[in-house]
């Protein structure tokens, strides 16, 4: 079996490396005359069209190049991580014109989104091979570089995304994060045509000279009355226009033509901007979530988490129903959930007594960013439920938990906060009109070293006080019973 790889980076001078490697893996294969010719142009031809649509005018990215030859056929696979395209070829769907020809020569050939890790240009050629010594070539590709930002003028089209912005909307998250995004489904085009179709994703765009310049979304879940504010981007060359703030407007106006209760957004603490665009549209805050960004995310121009440490989010709430709300505050929290509400604009109200239930303790794992989620729904001394629940999570080796207690539904607030306290949990704040339109208390469990603590930028007077709040608390939880349970 012969086997070669190369990795060369976006520029002009990448087809030459390429070409040239191919013309030796070919004579170590022992392919021949108008068959090496094939190959070599069936490998360029790929080349090409992931310089072209991969990096447009981007010398910085990489392509690796991976040759395999056995049984008389040749494996081409040119891997890159560029602007996101949709997947194609095969059950897939059509290939783009600009693979028109190479597919042709090829026994099959694909075209597959592989999300945050790129996507593969994978085919086929069945050509007459010998064995020959595998061997590897590597050309290392340099740290990419934001290109320059361009003047840009003329009036800016604001309206709300269809399916076929799919894969413009996912190019452009692509242009800001690269394939660091938190939310990783949002570079593969089938997943936002699916969510946009079904209504779970609603999405404003922002367009000039037919381009996708900017993005806002609306993440709704099921019948909740709440939903996520985010997956907001404005393009490099386009920012300081005042299409952030058009955007977020529109997302605004249209959750309340929805009838929502409120939205949310979860501010990377990162980025102080966020956090104040937020309070400019009358967001405010509620929870600080330790360590749920995974390090790996990076922004244009801001970097990723501190020295590879994961960073924190605020959660905040813009209300649109500001009736009070009926809810048992867990008494060594009180004072701090009190300020949180107050900071909402909310009353609380007394609740009804709650009619006696099993005990319902239900988990969630997002696996993208290695987090664990728990919901505490009922109580009826669930402290066994609970630790095996967690128990169960902290296996999976999620990096943070978080657990919800109902603050409606849920009969001793006091002894279900008070278990996860010995395992554990430390505060994190609020969560208002969460599932079946209950608040919850939010807290959490750090299961890794490294998340960022020191340096939190919270923008706010208020957002500074729940910090201090959530690391004095974390300070005083005793970890110890936590990690006999493991």
């Amino acid at each position: 079996m012969a086997r070669v790889k190369i990795t060369v980076m976006s520029d002009s001078g990448a087809p030459a490396l390429v070409d040239a490697v191919a013309v030796a893996f070919a004579d170590g294969a022992a392919i021949q005359g108008e068959d090496a010719e094939r190959l070599r142009r069936f490998v360029e031809s790929l080349v090409r069209f992931t310089r072209e649509h991969a990096y447009p005018d981007d010398p910085w990215g990489e392509i690796e190049v991976t040759l395999d030859a056995a049984d008389g056929l040749v494996n081409v696979d040119v891997h890159d991580w560029g602007l996101p395209l949709t997947s194609a070829g095969g059950d897939l769907g059509p290939l783009p014109p600009g693979l028109a020809a190479p597919a042709k020569a090829a026994e099959d050939l694909r075209l597959v989104n592989l999300g945050a890790e790129g996507k593969r240009l994978t085919g086929q050629l069945r050509l007459p091979t010998a064995a020959g010594p595998a061997s590897d070539h590597h050309v290392e590709a340099a740290t990419r570089r934001a290109r320059g930002a361009a003047e840009t003028e003329g009036p800016f089209e604001i309206r709300e995304a269809t399916a076929e912005d799919a894969e413009d909307i996912a190019q452009l998250l692509y242009e800001n994060y690269h394939l660091s995004y938190v939310h990783p489904d949002f570079y593969r085009p089938r997943y936002l045509v699916a969510e946009l179709e079904a209504g779970r994703l609603l999405s404003t765009v922002a367009m000039h000279d037919g381009l996708i310049v900017g993005h806002h979304a609306l993440l709704r879940a099921t019948d909740d009355p709440a939903a996520e504010t985010g997956a907001a981007v404005v393009h490099s060359a386009y920012r300081g226009l005042g299409l952030f703030g058009r955007l977020f407007e529109s997302t605004i106006a249209r959750a309340q033509r929805l009838g929502l209760a409120t939205i949310f957004g979860d501010a990377v603490t990162i980025h102080p901007f966020s956090q104040r665009t937020e309070r400019e549209h009358g967001y405010r805050e509620s929870a600080l979530m330790l360590g749920a960004v995974p390090a790996r995310m990076t922004m244009r121009g801001l970097g990723g988490g501190e020295h590879g440490r994961r960073t924190a989010l605020l959660r905040s709430y813009r209300l649109f129903d500001e009736s009070s709300r009926a809810v048992d505050l867990p008494t060594a929290y009180r004072e701090i959930l009190e300020l949180v509400y107050d900071g909402l604009g909310l009353a609380i109200g007394s609740r009804r007594s709650t009619e006696a239930r099993e005990p319902v303790v239900t988990t969630d794992d997002d696996l993208e960013r290695d987090l664990g989620f728990l919901r505490v729904r009922r109580w009826n001394n669930a402290r066994e439920e609970v630790t095996q629940a967690v128990r169960q999570l902290l296996s999976r080796h999620e990096d943070v938990v978080y657990a919800d207690v109902d603050l409606h539904a849920v009969a001793d607030v006091d002894a279900a906060v008070s278990c996860l306290n010995e395992l554990g949990f430390f505060l994190a704040g609020v969560v208002v009109h969460g599932p079946e339109g209950h608040d919850h208390i939010r807290l959490q469990r750090l299961n890794s070293e490294a998340v960022e603590l020191e340096n939190i930028v919270c923008d706010s007077p208020f957002a500074q006080e729940l910090k201090t709040r959530v690391l004095e608390d974390r300070a005083q939880v005793d970890p110890s019973e936590a990690r006999r349970i493991v």
